[in-house]
């Protein structure tokens, strides 16, 4: 159900159609995978002649077609956050009804960065398996309204406890962070 959702917002609502107009749009992230639990959407948007003048002109064509809620500006270029791409960044937060939101988080970043990027879906993709896409999703969809969820851990960390440590419920993935520490 959030898939079609977000296939009328990059689709119908011609959110790939405005981003094809700055690069080179890519869909990411649990949309990519199929492993969608709530309404986020991940893109990178890849050209080499990014600047902070030509992204502000994304954000306000953004803002014009989708008319956010709020939108986040970073400049990572800048701030370098350790497991964040080296790029510029809005967060765009649109209604979704019924007290509901989308998240858009779009990235734009010359293709050199985006290279660091492009392998890490297709090869989660190349893992899975019936068995583990239910254990992501079971795990995923109580993790995803926790409060700690995207501060403290990612969805990243559910696929490598999947994948890489056999986890498959998620009294063993709580059990397996606090192991860890987190």
């Amino acid at each position: 159900m959030i898939r079609v959702e977000a296939d009328r917002i990059l689709h119908e609502r011609g959110l790939l159609a405005l981003l094809d107009r700055y690069g080179r749009p890519e869909v990411t992230g649990s949309y990519q995978l199929d492993l969608m639990t709530w309404r986020d959407l991940d893109i990178y948007v890849v050209a080499a002649d990014w600047t902070v003048d030509r992204f502000f002109d994304l954000g306000r064509d953004l803002s014009r077609a989708f008319e956010p809620r709020r939108m986040n500006f970073r400049n990572e270029r800048i701030a370098r956050t350790p497991g964040l791409p080296e790029g510029l960044y809005w967060g765009v937060y649109l209604d979704a009804g019924q007290g509901q939101e989308w998240k858009l988080d779009i990235w734009a970043m010359a293709p050199a960065q985006y290279d660091g990027f492009r392998d890490y879906c297709p090869a989660i993709l190349k893992r899975l398996t019936p068995a583990t896409r239910e254990a992501i999703m079971a795990i995923k969809s109580v993790c995803c309204t926790r409060p700690g969820y995207r501060k403290d851990f990612h969805s990243t960390d559910i696929y490598t406890a999947v994948l890489d440590h056999g986890i498959r419920t998620l009294a063993e993935f709580d059990a397996h962070r606090a192991q860890r520490g987190q």
